[in-house]
């Protein structure tokens, strides 16, 4: 069923501004202004009890066989319900046939001029009422619990929907970096490009200056960022990898001791390679020879063991034991510990 034909409409995912806002579009294209006082019906799900549940249900039902007053048309907007956002609600018997009569409404398909709007921030994608808008409606899903590189590609396309509306424009460069101040939930980036928007006076393209001095840091940074502009000895990157951290109210004793635990496997990473105990590879980073018993015991009581670190991450520390001396990390270790102390 295409969009323009359905009359059940499901918007869900985490991200609510994105959910708001085209719930808002939905509600622009299905009901004129001019009709909204009778030609929208909007039932607030966001209740606690159970029997408060089952009234909203209920409402909805009855909102969708009731003809709208004064006009041609009718949506129903039901949102945010209870019964799928609270898991002590969802596994209520009481909630079962009620719910199995809506999801056979949706099913059946609605009366025309008759629409059903439901958001969400939370709904199984495998229950009978997903699957109901699915097949006889029209759904658009935002995704829960995404993984870092899809919430930053769903980041990236509401950056570039959202640039025309304020007349801004981003090379891929600026739009890199003000991604990673801004971070990936749209209605921090929504503010975030108003704010750049006053600042400017005017729209054009974004100069990176205006990044940094107005874009406040709503990205979330991984610590290994931080550790590996140490390793590579990246102190303009180590120093804006700090701040990002430090503002996300990262404690500054758990960053010293990242520091130091990254100077203490790349202290023994370039003495391998330096005494000859391994030797770069390819594929698992290093391959160790036959090591001195001493040698072999020490590394065998130490936790964790080294030897047994995953490829990919072996790969880079070797990488970034290249850009060491022997002495230089343990005088860089030395400061560390002091630091921390």
């Amino acid at each position: 069923m295409t969009a323009k034909s359905a009359r059940c409409h499901l918007i869900c995912g985490d991200d609510d501004f994105l959910v708001a806002l085209e719930a808002r579009a939905l509600v622009d294209r299905l009901v004129p202004a001019e009709n909204r006082m009778f030609g929208l019906e909007t039932i607030d799900g966001r209740v606690e009890t159970l029997d408060e549940c089952l009234a909203c249900i209920a409402s909805c039902r009855e909102a969708l066989a009731t003809d709208g007053l004064f006009a041609s048309d009718k949506l129903v907007w039901l949102r945010e319900p209870a019964f799928l956002s609270l898991e002590r609600l969802a596994r209520s018997e009481a909630l079962k046939g009620p719910l199995a009569d809506l999801v056979a409404q949706v099913k059946a398909g609605l009366p025309e001029g008759r629409h059903l709007l439901l958001t969400t921030g939370r709904i199984h994608r495998a229950s009978a009422l997903f699957k109901a808008f699915g097949a006889a409606g029209e759904v658009k899903d935002f995704g829960n619990n995404l993984r870092p590189f899809e919430c930053e590609r769903r980041a990236g396309q509401f950056l570039d929907r959202w640039l025309p509306t304020l007349g801004l424009a981003m090379d891929a460069q600026i739009r890199k970096r003000f991604l990673a101040r801004a971070g990936t939930g749209s209605r921090q980036i929504a503010s975030e490009l108003d704010k750049l928007r006053c600042y400017l006076g005017a729209g054009g393209p974004v100069p990176p200056e205006a990044v940094d001095d107005i874009v406040s840091g709503g990205g979330v940074t991984e610590i290994w960022d931080f550790t590996d502009a140490f390793g590579k000895r990246d102190l303009k990157e180590l120093l804006v990898q700090s701040r990002r951290l430090l503002a996300q109210s990262e404690h500054p004793i758990r960053l010293a001791n990242a520091l130091e635990t990254r100077a203490s496997d790349l202290l023994l990473v370039r003495e391998a390679l330096d005494q000859k105990w391994a030797m770069p590879d390819s594929y698992a980073g290093l391959r160790w020879n036959p090591l001195p018993p001493a040698t072999a015991t020490w590394l065998d009581t130490r936790e964790p063991d080294i030897r047994k670190t995953a490829p990919f991450v072996m790969k880079k520390l070797v990488v970034q034991a290249s850009c060491w001396t022997l002495a230089q990390l343990r005088r860089a270790r030395h400061h560390l510990v002091q630091m921390r102390e």
